[in-house]
């Protein structure tokens, strides 16, 4: 209700400041939903276009919030912008979960050429070895890797060798 009185009152008609809480909600949602998704098929322009869009939905929201307050004294004005800012600090906090849990997750497994045959990181780890070869005529190195994947160092050169061994025909995976 008060994202659309906050339009109105910015000069929005009435079915613009009907639809305004939908296109601020639906930024919002959809920002979360990308931030929270496992980030290794992103390019650095799309993470960035992510948490714009997210951060632009979250000083909206707030402003309208804001806006609404009853006083401009610190007590309504708080009230009224926390639950922007709550969500902002959520969605913060459970990509870094998520990206903390999926590196835990993967650290512990055997790396022996047996094992990691059948690990979904190392199918990850190919194509982008794949990718470099074909952007740059020589294979992936284990920091262009970590970066890719969010993954540790130690996982990151682990990766690489299983790449360059399956690649030389010692591993069949």
């Amino acid at each position: 209700m008060h994202q659309r009185e906050f339009a109105l009152q910015g000069g929005a008609d009435r079915a613009s400041a009907t639809l305004w809480p939908l296109s601020v909600d639906g930024l919002l949602l959809l920002a979360t939903a990308s931030v929270l998704k496992q980030p290794t098929a992103r390019d650095r322009r799309t993470r960035y276009v992510v948490r714009l869009a997210f951060l632009l939905g979250i000083a909206v929201s707030l402003a309208a919030n804001m806006a609404a307050a009853p006083a401009l004294e610190w007590k309504p004005v708080l009230v009224a912008g926390w639950p922007p800012v709550a969500l902002l600090l959520a969605v913060e906090l459970l990509a870094h979960r998520s990206g903390d849990q999926s590196e835990i997750a993967t650290a512990d497994l055997p790396m022996d050429e047996g094992a990691g045959s059948g690990d979904p990181l190392l199918a990850r780890a190919r194509q982008v070895d794949a990718h470099h070869r074909e952007l740059y005529q020589r294979p992936v190195s284990a920091e262009s890797l970590r970066k890719e994947l969010r993954i540790g160092a130690g996982r990151s050169r682990k990766l690489v060798a299983l790449v360059r061994t399956s690649r030389n025909g010692n591993v069949h995976g």
